[in-house]
């Protein structure tokens, strides 16, 4: 399905029933940089597990990714803009309140959406993130041209299919141009991190955790790439959001 949310982006995204629908608030997923719905969340099997524990599932494709629209100035990427795009699908499905899970880039927009709409999320999870700058030393004139963990990240996505390499270039430097901070932190929304413990990207997500009053739960063996697999993630997310 499609939504043409904020005037300018048009949006596709799936709304996928539970199998034995629970009285519970729908679960909103968000992918990270330079993949998509399916490719983030379908693979790795969580409709299927959220599905299976009677969660209704939001997916869309954030803009500048997957069947969204792909705009090529960095403003239309800002962190505020992401977050419009956001409450405007939640008002399109007439969705008062999620849950939301998001992971690596999806995760800070996760933690933005809980940060200034508080009304509209019961719980939220960061998964695959920390308190670190993901863009630390990348030449952002440039994505992919150096040898930051990001640079790598950048020449991986940029080469998937269906992706354009000056879109992701304009999501990086307009999510860098709001750095993360973790103050001030989200008011009365229960927080949950959960990484790799391989993943650097999410260096800091147990005191980040803690700085929050919040749980974290760590993957054994697990890297940024690989965390969002693991049966150990879904199982702590189930848990958590029904539990």
């Amino acid at each position: 399905m499609t939504a043409n949310l904020a005037g300018d982006v048009t949006m596709r995204y799936v709304d996928l029933p539970a199998s034995e629908p629970r009285d519970a608030v729908p679960v909103l997923l968000l992918h990270g940089f330079g993949t998509n719905f399916g490719m983030n969340w379908r693979a790795a099997g969580w409709p299927q597990a959220l599905g299976g524990a009677g969660l209704r599932v939001l997916g869309p494709d954030l803009r500048g990714h997957g069947g969204s629209d792909k705009p090529l100035d960095d403003a239309s990427y800002l962190p505020e803009r992401f977050i419009g795009d956001l409450l405007g699908l939640l008002d399109e499905l007439a969705v008062d309140r999620v849950d939301v899970v998001g992971y690596s880039m999806g995760s800070r927009l996760a933690w933005e959406l809980a940060l200034t709409a508080s009304d509209r999320v019961r719980r939220a999870v960061l998964g695959g993130f920390g308190p670190v700058n993901a863009f630390a030393e990348a030449d952002l004139s440039a994505p992919g041209a150096g040898d930051t963990p990001f640079d790598q990240v950048f020449r991986t996505v940029a080469e998937l299919q269906g992706n354009d390499a000056a879109a992701l270039a304009a999501c990086a430097r307009g999510q860098a141009a709001r750095p993360f901070v973790g103050e001030p932190r989200p008011v009365g929304v229960p927080l949950l991190l959960v990484s790799g413990a391989r993943d650097t990207l999410a260096t800091g997500a147990e005191d980040l955790a803690a700085r929050c009053a919040g749980a974290h739960v760590e993957i054994p063996g697990r890297d940024h790439a690989t965390a969002v697999s693991a049966w150990t993630f879904r199982q702590a997310v189930v848990d958590f959001l029904v539990g």
